[in-house]
């Protein structure tokens, strides 16, 4: 079972990947740090924040965009939306 302390791991990761993004990404990089406050918003209290929905699809959009141009970036997005799915989120 996933646990929260691995998703904060995964949490932790992802917003390392982000701070190393280049400066030409800084769009790309407000959309991902608004992406992750959202995620932790959901952790914290998963009945009232943003609509699950929306959250996933997200998460999805994302990983599909950096798929070609940041490879990490979407492996680590999709394991926090595996570890999300995961804990029921």
């Amino acid at each position: 079972m996933t646990s929260a302390r691995n998703l904060d791991e995964s949490l932790s990761e992802l917003r390392s990947e982000i701070h190393a993004l280049d400066t030409g990404d800084e769009e790309a990089r407000r959309r991902l740090d608004s992406l992750v406050v959202d995620i932790a918003a959901r952790i914290k209290d998963p009945q009232g924040a943003a609509p699950h929905e929306t959250l996933t699809g997200r998460l999805k959009a994302s990983i599909l965009g950096f798929e070609g141009s940041h490879p990490r970036l979407a492996a680590l997005l999709n394991d926090v939306l595996d570890k999300l799915s995961a804990m029921g989120i």
